[in-house]
């Protein structure tokens, strides 16, 4: 950025600046800070069993002591009290008296209580526990000042390119300081160990905790003051940020003088332009009045409640990971150690997963976040943790078992690495990129400040929630909780909550603060283009509904096989009716309320839709007879087919009725007149109109009866399965109740999800569809929602500025349709008609081998097709790759897990399979956003990517491995779905596949009256 901009020629110094070492010592001066923060923050988790062993010990308690409910929560809360008291107060006083006069104040506060928390006198419990108290709050409160002080001096000192690499830096130390405290307490408790040897409690309860002990608490919590302390001279030498001396001190010589030092270049002053700038009413307005709302009010709810949600799941998991490591066993029975062991054990519990998994994930952000921004971080770093969490809390009485111990840690710190690797970094950087610099210091603390609000509530909740529902079994102190099983669903619940939140904060990578905050905001002329969807919105737009989608697989999938397919079938319609009409009425005419309540309403539309892929496979298999089974469902999967091209021709219909009612010129003759407002209604339309065919058949949805298989051999009812079928295939069908008794009571219908027979029968089938539906996902949705822009690439759709709105909605529409008449639909019915004859493998198998073919002859040649004289050639190469993946694994992916897994479980891990496959449609969607741009000019708001070319050749190897795990899946061409599943596993018992058969239904016996 030049001067000409309207911007100070210090800050475009700064801006422009290249990486220098005096960027490298101001993260290490601000960061050891942060390395103190977090040290003393979460030191005291360390210390907490052994401070309740010292001096809460109940004489003939077959338990430890521990500290009662009020003191733990006390302890473990009152420094995130001063906290966040401290966020407040010190980023208000940053914004008047400045950065750095605050900034020493705040480390010699958190130096004094590090040392003071430790010497807490008295040797009563009280005395200690109140004067523990006491410090950790003023602790707590100079901690709270580091947040908004480094985050905003990281930010003002950076140039844009490298900024949020640089902030972020500075709060990786806080990983640094998890580790440090977890190394120090395990280095300390050994040698206390060692040196004074004591007896387990349930060997001696009084001389298992050794008078020492009381030492190690202590010096714990001391060390902690070092680090800081070792910078605190080079913290005052530091210079005031050269933004806070112009924009807000109004210095402009003083600020060109510091930077010309540090940047060792000469700055020219401009104390008038700085004058003019400053005295401009968009650098005037105060926090929360009418302007400040206006230009930032939807971003400071969307750091604010960010960083609350992500912090209720944070400190809930990190406060109390002994609590949860203890209940899975990793960490033995308190009473089978001594006092000091007990420290060393949680020591060595927290330092694994922070080596592991948070030390990894916040440097993993340091070194991506410029690449890949702030918001596509945070995005998949909240999606990850709902994923996670839910995994850990729907089997949790899996993980529980000691066999599977590990493997409980490895996901719980996947959840860490990804709070890293996500939202705990990026709602400390956001908020120090895009206020002004008059209220940047303020506004951060409040952010800050309402995640420690969450933070508060976690710690505190989860003390209670995390409680045995059995209160004998309940912690000594404590009212019986929810468990920790359902403490980690509510912890998934509020993970997806801050994936939505998330899009109200904007993307400010590469931009410089004053972009951000507006305060070199000009009147603008004309853009050569028309405008396009911001990156991050762009993202949201078309990825909202997989996520969407993703949780109603999940969801819909498990009630279908708890309540059945029927009762919840009917659900999913209305939700998706509902949410089409909503999508199209999103309310507001500002940009960012219509597209919040658009990826609002797609998000539940896309939770409908994701019921209906299990339960429609699920249903039409159970109803089908073996022998044209397949057909059947690939049928019901081909509407799919349908509904594209019908999408598309009715997009041309209202596109056409709009174009000849309001004839505008292009985007370059008037770039104004070329968008009508009437164009406003066109997506509506299109939008709202996808409800009217799912609305149609609701009454009929609702008529049909329960399958079979469902009502007998889950719902072990007999009479009905035998009435219904009777009713429907118009025969006399005999119920049999004894004989649907006898065969759902065999071991080999009674086992569960995940078990270990699950495992061993249906493990590697489950793996392979998950896999394949997950690779074919990739490539599928990367070309199938981004079509339009390969066709831009090859000039088949002429350029946007060449075009008014109207015409480009139509062109686009005319290109997919074209290709969905010529390749999608074909596939579609080719795979109908062909893989009860072929079979599932055969067919998959072709289709990813041709689609891996077809990616790299348009690859490999690509400079050839996008000649004027070759595009033809290239779109009948692409159509190509859509006729195989749709006569091919695009098909038999919804097939076959419908087809081999137990009735009782079908619906569940059909859900399973799609939602591995809707994640992959999320990777393919996020993924051709930034990859397929161009290496040398991107569009306007993405970073350079590696072109289309390189794109597709990656396309080209994730078919080539679909084609690989394809060998994992089984064969169910003419075999009945008891034979598939081994519900008739005769290893159990002599039960005849056509005992089965009668029960549901008698489709195996007569085939032709379905």
């Amino acid at each position: 950025m030049d001067s000409s901009n309207g911007n100070l020629q210090v800050l475009n110094a700064l801006d422009g600046a290249k990486t220098q070492w005096y960027h490298f010592t101001a993260i290490v001066i601000a960061g050891m800070g942060f390395f103190t923060d977090a040290y003393d923050l979460f030191c005291i988790s360390l210390v907490t069993k052994l401070l309740g062993r010292i001096y809460y010990y109940n004489p003939g308690s077959p338990k430890p002591g521990s500290l009662p409910p009020e003191v733990s929560a006390a302890v473990n809360g009152v420094a995130l009290v001063g906290t966040l008291a401290g966020q407040l107060f010190f980023g208000w006083l940053g914004d008047k008296l400045g950065r750095k006069k605050v900034y020493g104040i705040t480390l010699m506060l958190m130096c004094l209580c590090s040392i003071a928390s430790g010497l807490s006198f008295g040797s009563h419990p009280k005395g200690v526990m109140t004067t523990l108290c006491f410090f950790r709050f003023w602790l707590g409160f100079g901690i709270g000042g580091d947040y908004p002080l480094s985050a905003t001096i990281m930010s003002e000192y950076s140039n844009k390119k490298t900024r949020g690499g640089f902030i972020a830096a500075v709060f990786a130390m806080q990983g640094f300081g998890i580790l440090g405290g977890g190394i120090f307490a395990i280095f300390i408790s050994a040698i206390f160990d060692s040196k004074f040897r004591a007896p387990s409690y349930e060997a001696d309860p009084i001389r298992s905790t050794v008078p020492e002990a009381d030492y190690v608490w202590r010096i714990v919590l001391m060390v902690g003051a070092i680090p800081a302390l070792l910078t605190y001279y080079w913290r005052m030498k530091m210079p005031e940020t050269a933004r806070f001396t112009a924009l807000v001190a109004k210095d402009a010589k003083k600020a060109a003088s510091d930077m010309s030092k540090i940047l060792q270049v000469d700055i020219e002053a401009e104390q008038e332009k700085l004058d003019e700038v400053v005295e401009s009413s968009k650098h005037s307005f105060g926090l929360f009045s009418s302007e400040f709302l206006k230009r930032h009010g939807l971003h400071l709810l969307g750091t604010t409640s960010t960083w609350f949600l992500l912090d209720i799941a944070f400190y809930s998991q990190n406060l109390f990971q002994k609590d949860i490591f203890s209940a899975i066993g990793w960490i033995p029975p308190a009473k089978t150690m001594n006092a000091v062991q007990e420290v060393y054990k949680i020591a060595r519990a927290q330092t694994l997963i922070a080596l592991c998994s948070t030390v990894p994930g916040y440097w993993f952000t340091v070194f991506l976040i410029d690449r890949m921004g702030r918001f596509t971080i945070q995005l998949i770093g909240f999606i990850m943790m709902t994923i996670f969490m839910f995994i850990l809390a729907i089997l949790y009485n899996f993980w529980i078992r000691p066999e599977n111990n590990i493997g409980f840690v490895v996901i719980y710190s996947l959840t860490f690495f990804f709070a890293n690797f996500g939202p705990n970094a990026t709602t400390f950087v956001v908020p120090a990129e895009i206020f002004p610099a008059r209220l940047r210091s303020t506004c951060h603390g409040i952010s800050a400040a309402s995640g420690k609000l969450g933070a508060i509530i976690g710690a505190f909740g989860f003390l209670y929630l995390a409680q045995n529902k059995d209160p004998a079994k309940a912690d000594h102190g404590y009212p019986a909780g929810i468990g920790v099983k359902n403490s980690l669903i509510v912890l998934g619940v509020i993970n997806l909550l801050g994936t939505l939140c998330t899009f109200m904060v904007p993307e400010s990578k590469g931009k410089s603060l004053e972009e951000m905050s507006g305060e070199n905001e000009d009147e603008t002329e004309g853009h050569p283009n028309p405008g396009a969807l911001p990156v991050k919105v762009a993202a949201a737009v078309n990825s909202v509904a997989f996520c969407g989608t993703l949780t109603g697989q999940l969801f819909f999938g498990w009630l279908g096989d708890k309540m059945g397919r029927k009762k919840v079938y009917g659900m999913t319609l209305m939700v998706m009716v509902i949410c089409s009409i909503a999508s199209g009425l999103s309310f507001s005419d500002d940009p960012k309320a219509v597209m919040v309540t658009l990826c609002f309403f797609r998000f539940w539309l896309g939770f409908g839709i994701g019921g209906d892929y299990p339960l429609s496979a699920t249903i039409m298999s159970e109803y089908a007879n073996k022998k044209t089974r397949g057909a059947f469902i690939a049928a019901v999967f081909a509407m799919q087919g349908f509904g594209i091209l019908v999408g598309g021709v009715f997009a041309i219909i209202v596109s056409i009725s709009f174009k000849a009612k309001y004839n505008v010129p292009p985007y370059e003759k008037d770039a104004l007149g070329s968008t009508p407002h009437q164009a406003d209604y066109i997506w509506r339309i299109i939008l709202m109109f996808g409800a009217i065919p799912a609305a149609l058949t609701y009454y009929w949805r609702m008529k049909m009866p329960e399958t079979a298989r469902y009502t007998a051999l889950v719902a072990k009812n007999a009479d009905k399965a035998a009435t219904d079928m009777a009713r429907v295939m118009q025969v006399d069908i005999e119920a049999e109740q004894e004989k649907v008794e006898e065969i759902t009571e065999k071991e080999s219908n009674s086992f569960g999800l995940f078990t270990k027979e699950f495992l061993r029968r249906h493990g590697l089938h489950l793996l392979g569809t998950t896999t394949t539906w997950f690779l074919l996902d990739i490539a599928f949705y990367s070309q199938n929602l981004f079509q339009k822009d390969v066709f831009s690439a090859i000039k088949w759709i002429p350029p946007a500025k060449t075009m008014s709105a109207i015409e480009e909605v139509f062109r686009i529409a005319k290109a997919q349709t074209l290709i969905a008449l010529c390749s999608t639909v074909p596939g579609y019915w080719f795979t109908v008609a062909f893989i009860d004859r072929m079979g599932r493998f055969a067919i998959q198998l072709m289709g990813f081998t041709m689609m891996t073919i077809f990616m790299f002859a348009l690859a490999i040649p690509y400079d050839h097709w996008t000649k004027k004289d070759n595009r033809i050639g290239f779109v009948v190469m692409y159509s190509l790759t859509f006729f195989f993946a749709n006569f091919g694994p695009n098909a038999t992916t919804f097939i076959v897990p419908a087809e081999i897994f137990p009735a009782r479980l079908r619906s569940t891990c059909h859900g399973i399979s799609a939602a591995s496959g809707k994640l992959g449609a999320i990777v393919g969607a996020f993924g051709f956003l930034y990859l397929s741009q161009s290496k040398t000019t991107p569009e306007a708001g993405y970073s350079k990517g590696i072109g289309v070319k390189n794109t597709l050749i990656i396309l080209g190897v994730v078919n080539l491995l679909g084609a690989l795990f394809t060998l994992l899946v089984p064969e169910a061409k003419g075999k009945s779905l008891e034979e598939m599943s081994g519900e008739n596993d005769d290893d159990y018992d002599a039960v005849k596949p056509e005992d089965v058969s009668k029960l549901t239904g008698g489709v195996e016996l007569n085939a032709n009256s379905v």
